[in-house]
């Protein structure tokens, strides 16, 4: 980067996140962004991915487009670019179809720096008229594994990314980021999206200040316990759990037993997940038991421990969440707590996640009789849909339900989109013109509410259910939940002026083409990554039982060669204690020293300069082998022998 540029970068780093300079692999990332070279950065969990692409859409004249998987995960960022002083927005399916275009609309008048948005999104109509009115300038792919399908989140529309923005300007800039990719990944990815003589950025898979540790044991719950508590004195951390029941459980558990905790999972009304979330990152609560959703975009530094007491399916997996641990480069202790049936069930689980065609046919109609779809017909905007409703037209069980859900998203015929926020739907369906009436004859209080609420929702409200987040309306109306659903209940029952749905966190469903009366798939796409997720659980598998380095191990995994032991995972700490030999020429150093005199094992240690392990065994033989003697009374405190 030349000094202008770096000058102009480290500027914009100060005056909005207040830095007063890059990590190296940052500023080699934005180097090549600028010079408008394809870049492809591989940073681990916590290594500052997104000031890559942030930066340089400060710096470029233009829209970045960020395409971003995960809804919770955009908005989490979207929020906190607009705290920090940044014009940026989403678009996603969570949002009614005028604000889509609303915002299009803005980003087309140059409203916004950056522009983040679900990949599904670029294949709609909507996008494909308003993008050539766009000045892209940049395009941001985050958590860009999830293009291949040897990634451990593949997604389908990812694989398009290229194609549907194919009418960007040839001088728009990209990059494509991620924590977790290996050699099959980076060769996939690159190839999908047609880096022409990429610049692949790494700041290496090594992270000195985390001791990795595995602790096998056919009884995984009284290890957690002394982990937990034995960790708890080093700071804040982490333990994941499998269910929300283990969750809740541990929770309590720990809090009973003096380790302030609580459980975090999707089983919790959003306002808790918040609650939960913002009271362990600013310290009040030291622990959160959680599910793999806790963690996403959470931007924590001084976790000290992050312990498994349930395996994940894959190395990519784990080591993103055990990564969360130490950020801020102290010593950290990423544990797992391991037992050998742990990998039967988990390949049981992937075996069972895959169902045969007649399942995946019975689940598609059922889920397009639910949403009301006729054979032919298209499905324009996402809904929501009672998964138990499903479940029951087919008498399945739920679980079995979720796993055919999941194949048909990745065979791209079906969009999930995971509501982590409740949202109100409004429909009014009284005329405008009573509307104005009602709102100029009403109580002052009552008709400011409803003239509010109207103007908010527009129009089209009238003719359509309008959905919006609840929090937008409890803070444009200036009320609370309570106030809002009292209101709303009030006008629909009372006044009968409107029809309002209150969407929990639930799951938005769309068909992804028109409805079929025969699922037509391809049986090689659709079980071939049953066997990638087995090999991606037998390399976890091997992580576990390996007597080597766990570092190396990992790293290796990713692509790195020449890695040397950590020195500090508990098979080096191991290896170290086995390799400790005593020589005679030892013995008579200690013998020597004695001589003067009794000596304290501090002052033994000071004169020989050996580790711990090796003043500790050469002490031990010496005692076995009558060569010296234990002082009474003080056990750190040696003596010569006298024969």
């Amino acid at each position: 980067m030349d000094e202008v540029n770096l000058q102009k970068a480290e500027e914009v780093l100060k005056k909005y996140w207040g830095y007063e300079s890059f990590r190296e692999g940052q500023k080699m990332a934005i180097q090549s962004v600028l010079e408008g070279k394809d870049t492809l950065v591989l940073f681990p969990t916590g290594g500052g991915k997104s000031l890559c692409y942030q930066v340089p859409s400060l710096m470029l004249d233009g829209l970045t487009v960020v395409l971003s998987p995960l809804v919770a995960l955009m908005q989490d960022q979207v929020e906190h670019l607009k705290k920090i002083g940044i014009r940026a927005t989403f678009i996603n399916s969570t949002l009614p179809g005028y604000e889509v275009e609303q915002r299009l609309v803005n980003a087309r008048n140059g409203m916004y720096k950056m522009l983040y948005i679900a990949p599904e999104r670029l294949s709609t109509n909507l996008w494909k008229v308003e993008e050539p009115n766009l000045n892209i300038k940049l395009v941001a792919i985050d958590e860009a594994h999830c293009i291949s399908e040897w990634g451990h989140d593949f997604r389908p529309a990812y694989r398009n990314i290229r194609e549907e923005l194919s009418n960007t300007p040839e001088e728009t800039r990209w990059i494509a980021l991620t924590a977790t990719a290996t050699p099959e990944v980076r060769k996939d990815l690159l190839e999908v999206l047609k880096f022409e003589n990429p610049a692949t950025i790494t700041s290496g898979f090594k992270r000195e200040n985390l001791h990795w540790w595995v602790t096998e044991s056919e009884n995984k719950q009284k290890v957690l316990k002394k982990s937990v508590q034995k960790a708890a004195k080093l700071g804040s951390g982490i333990v994941y759990a499998s269910t929300r029941r283990d969750c809740n459980h541990w929770a309590d558990w720990f809090n009973k037993t003096g380790v302030k905790s609580e459980p975090y999972h999707a089983g919790l009304a959003s306002d808790q997940r918040k609650t939960v979330q913002h009271a362990w990152v600013e310290g009040s609560l030291p622990l959160v038991v959680a599910t793999n959703a806790f963690g996403m975009g959470i931007d924590k530094a001084d976790c000290r421990f992050v312990i498994h007491h349930t395996m994940p399916f894959s190395l990519e997996s784990y080591y993103q969440e055990a990564g969360r641990a130490g950020r801020d480069g102290k010593v950290s202790y990423p544990v797992l707590l391991f037992k050998k049936s742990d990998i039967d069930y988990l390949e049981n689980r992937i075996k069972q996640s895959y169902p045969d065609y007649e399942t995946l046919q019975k689940v598609y109609n059922a889920l397009c009789d639910e949403l009301d779809l006729a054979v032919g017909s298209e499905h324009e905007e996402p809904d929501t849909v009672s998964f138990s409703n499903v479940a029951r037209r087919i008498a399945i069980t739920e679980g079995r339900l979720n796993t055919a859900l999941h194949l048909l998203q990745r065979l791209g015929l079906l969009h999930l989109v995971e509501l982590r926020e409740p949202r109100v739907g409004i429909k009014f369906i009284a005329s405008p013109d009573y509307l104005l009436d009602f709102v100029n004859n009403a109580e002052p209080k009552k008709g400011e509410f409803l003239d509010k609420l109207y103007r908010m929702l527009g129009p089209q409200s009238v003719h359509e259910f309008i959905y919006m987040r609840e929090s937008v309306l409890v803070n444009k109306l200036e009320v609370t939940s309570r106030q809002l659903q009292k209101a709303l209940n009030v006008f629909s029952g009372y006044d009968q002026i409107l029809q309002y749905k209150w969407q929990g966190e639930t799951h938005l469903v769309q068909i992804a083409e028109a409805r079929m009366k025969k699922l037509q798939i391809d049986h090689k796409s659709a079980y071939q990554y049953k066997d990638v997720l087995l090999k991606k659980l037998e390399y976890m598998a091997r992580y576990a039982v390996t007597s080597e380095c766990r570092e190396v191990f990992l790293r290796t995994y990713f692509g790195e060669t020449d890695c040397k032991p950590c020195g500090n995972c508990d098979n080096c700490r191991a290896k170290s204690k086995r390799d400790v030999s005593i020589s005679n020429r030892d013995l008579e150093k200690i013998i020597g020293y004695l001589a003067e005199g009794d000596k304290s094992a501090r002052e033994i240690a000071e004169h020989t300069g050996w580790t711990s392990e090796k003043l500790k065994k050469a002490v031990s033989y010496m005692v076995r082998e009558e060569m010296i003697v234990v002082n009474e009374g003080n056990t750190e405190s040696y003596r010569l022998r006298i024969r």
